[in-house]
């Protein structure tokens, strides 16, 4: 059974390679004409046994394997394990008289990609098909993500070797970091470089990477650059993938001294000036050298000449500035920090106050609707250091204040500053906080760092801290009303309870207040139906008809009008209410959409786009509220997306994979909104099931003014495009704009070029009306 066997039917399409795995010939013979019935050309191999299997499928390639499930001595299960090990990825097809449900699950679990019951065998030319088609589709995108990979591969070489070369002006330095970051990325066994010497006496220098050790040799590997100098000086790249006694004799005896089996070498030019040149040797085989290697090597040959001249003009100037550099850092360093400490001094800690004060006022006036960034000011002040140092003495005093300063150090965040004012006092600036909790936190880590015994000459001692603690607000003007306030709560902190902390901020009780007012409020809101859904045309780029809507929830107060998103859903997601914001926005929005592709038969594919919280991928009545709302209104779930952002993926990774296979197990799509602003990672889009990417509007709006971000766009939309994604460009607000998205094949926009989200009845009037919407603009 295991001879080939070929139909006789001749069609245009490639011939199909086969292994059908069958123990009944008959069986065998029925798989055979259930393909030729439906003109599949196709050669198979039949086989039987266990060993025959491993045999064809060690020694054969094939398109696809069909088998039986229970065979003489294994199973199935069996064969799809000796296929995965084999390495061909196949479609692999179980025949089979009848399949249990406990088989059935272990079919799925091992991967296999589809089965025929042998009684339904009519099946088996539509799901082979199917199969191959899939596959097919999988091979092209691993092909056009690995292209990208291998040209971002080379981008990171270039990248990695030019960061090399910049990291320091000195010539052997730069050059040998340089050959060690070409020897890494293109795995070559050496890697050298040479540099003439202006004096024509004087030898070739070389220096490199030198790997496998060198030989005891009389000619330096060097020394073929110098048999080379006319064509490298010429501009020529040297190459030689296989070394044989055809190549000069002196070529070939340094090759054979130094244990070349293959050489590169490309020369270094600048200003048609010959520096010298980089050199690549394979000493354990052969090696064909590639075009792209070669190009790759002449751009790294090119900066690493300019590094050379650069390096050499700037030699002698680098030693005197770095002398006076010294000099200048000792004494402003002197000037700035503390000299028992090390620590900034006051001084110091002033100028960076009055520079965070800045950084705060320029962004607290900007245009921006977001609030600030702050920064918070801790004034520390040790408790009972001066009973210590009266009782223990002043060196005492000093090697307490050194080992309080090592700790508080240690305790504080990345890019925080801190500072010793004089005595037993210290300053800490804390940058962006979001809240004064944030900087609570800080407080809490540097009692626990204090609060351990500290052996001084032989007695432990234990000292606390008071800490007074002040947020930056607006009406702070310079660095010294900051530290005043901090050094009153800080007082105020010690006469309350030595080793605490007291916030000099009249306003947080305040905002906790309104914080817990605008929580009822909403609250009260949902109840009284104060929210409204308005809807933002999501336009096709090709007829600029609307393809479908975003829904967006307002929140239309009696008291206060119509707020926005910003203002009340970071309180709706702190206290949990954004679940049933979403799930009522969800129904609204689906009811309203089934009205309106009830309107004409224009309108029956429209779509409606739901924002969903991270939060709902912890509740578990998510999938069910969904059904519930599709099972009431009669509505095809193909109409719905649902949209989220990258950071539920992260944070949430293994629910949201089961609750995303669930959504589109119903024919519901997944949009990942906002990309390119969190992680944007490939893995994420094999991983989830996504269907959409949305770009963010912060790309979209800076279009016209910077060049990288027309080169991210350009980039989201070939991406999206190589994976067979749809594309949606938020924020769109002027015709340049567009003009750029059409130009570069996004499929959709939405912005306010287009329309600013609608109510209902204004969106249906757009609906309705059939000129194209830019046309209408």
């Amino acid at each position: 059974m295991g001879d080939d066997k070929v139909n006789e039917n001749i069609n245009s399409e490639p011939l199909l390679r086969l292994l059908i795995i069958e123990d009944v010939p008959e069986d065998a013979e029925l798989i055979r004409l259930a393909l030729e019935a439906e003109n599949i050309s196709f050669s198979c191999d039949v086989v039987s046994t266990e060993q025959d299997c491993l045999n064809h499928l060690s020694s054969r390639d094939y398109d696809g394997v069909l088998s039986d499930y229970r065979l003489p001595g294994f199973t199935g299960l069996r064969t799809f394990e000796i296929l995965k090990r084999s390495g061909q990825e196949i479609p692999f097809i179980l025949i089979t008289g009848s399949l249990g449900e406990e088989a059935a699950v272990e079919c799925i679990k091992a991967g296999m990609t589809d089965y025929v019951l042998k009684d339904r065998l009519f099946r088996l030319p539509t799901v082979l098909q199917r199969a191959l088609k899939e596959f097919e589709s999988q091979r092209r995108e691993k092909g056009a993500i690995a292209k990208m990979q291998q040209q971002a591969w080379q981008e990171a070489i270039i990248s990695r070797i030019l960061q090399a070369m910049r990291g320091t002006l000195v010539i052997d330095d730069m050059l040998q970091t340089t050959a060690e970051a070409i020897h890494e990325a293109l795995g070559v066994s050496r890697c050298l470089i040479s540099q003439t010497s202006p004096n024509p006496q004087a030898s070739l220098r070389c220096v490199g990477y030198k790997m496998p050790s060198m030989p005891d040799s009389a000619e330096p590997p060097c020394a073929l650059h110098l048999h080379y100098e006319q064509d490298l000086k010429h501009g020529i790249q040297v190459s030689c993938n296989s070394v044989d006694e055809t190549l000069p004799p002196e070529v070939y005896q340094i090759t054979q001294a130094c244990l070349i089996e293959s050489f590169l070498i490309t020369p270094l030019l600048y200003q048609n000036t010959y520096l010298g040149a980089i050199s690549l040797h394979q000493c354990d085989s052969n090696r064909v050298w590639e075009q792209d290697e070669m190009s790759l090597l002449q751009v790294v040959a090119d900066h690493c000449a300019i590094a050379i001249h650069q390096a050499e003009l700037y030699r002698n100037a680098q030693v005197e500035l770095n002398e006076r550099k010294k000099m200048e850092d000792k004494l402003r360093h002197d000037a700035l920090h503390d000299n028992l400490t090390n620590l900034p001094n006051r001084a110091l800690i002033v100028d960076r106050l009055h520079q965070a004060l800045q950084r705060y006022h320029r962004h607290a006036y900007h245009s921006s609707p977001q609030e600030p960034k702050k920064f918070a000011v801790l004034f520390l002040d040790l408790d009972r250091f001066k009973v210590i140092n009266d009782s223990l003495g002043h060196a005492a005093g000093d090697q307490l204040l050194k080992t309080v300063a090592n700790r508080l150090s240690k305790s504080l965040r990345a890019g925080d500053s801190l500072a010793r004012l004089g005595g037993d006092e210290f300053v800490v600036l804390i940058e962006e906080v979001s809240e004064v909790n944030d900087a609570i936190e800080v407080v809490h880590r540097i009692h626990q760092a204090i609060e351990k015994p500290i052996l001084l000459n032989g007695h432990k001692v234990n000292v606390g801290v008071s800490i007074g603690i002040v947020l930056s607000e607006k009406h702070y003007t310079g660095p010294e009303q900051l530290l005043r306030d901090a050094d009153t709560a800080m007082y105020r902190a010690k006469s309350k309870q030595r080793g605490s902390y007291e916030v000099f901020d009249p306003s947080m009780h305040t905002q906790v207040m309104m914080q817990l007012q605008m929580e009822n409020h909403l609250r009260n809101a949902l109840e009284s139906e104060e929210l409204a859904v308005y809807y933002q045309p999501i336009i096709c780029l090709k007829t600029y008809q609307v393809h479908g809507f975003e829904a967006l929830v307002r929140w239309q107060s009696p008291r206060k009008g119509l707020i926005m998103p910003s203002d009340f859903l970071p309180v709706a997601e702190d206290t949990g209410l954004i679940l049933a914001i979403d799930l009522w926005v969800l129904r609204e929005a689906c009811r309203q959409l089934k009205e309106w592709q009830k309107l004409s038969a224009n309108t029956k594919d429209l779509f409606m786009s739901i924002n969903l919280s991270g939060k709902h991928f912890l509740n578990s009545d998510l999938i069910s509220e969904i059904d519930t709302v599709l099972d009431e209104l009669d509505l095809d779930p193909q109409s719905l997306r649902m949209e989220l952002t990258e950071n539920i993926l992260i944070e949430r990774t293994s629910t949201a994979i089961s609750t995303l296979a669930q959504i589109r197990a119903r024919g519901i799509k997944v949009s990942l909104d906002d990309f390119g602003t969190g992680y944007s990672s490939l893995s994420y889009l094999h991983r989830f099931p996504i269907n959409t990417l949305k770009i963010d509007r912060s790309f979209i709006s800076q279009l016209e003014a910077d060049v990288g971000n027309m080169e991210i766009v350009k980039a989201i939309i070939d991406l999206g495009l190589h994976l067979g994604l749809d594309i949606v460009a938020e924020g769109v607000e002027t015709s340049e704009q567009l003009q750029f998205l059409v130009d570069h094949r996004c499929q959709y926009g939405q912005g306010f070029y287009f329309s600013k989200p609608l109510e209902a009845r204004a969106a249906a009037k757009l609906i309705r009306q059939e000129t194209p919407v830019a046309e209408a603009l």
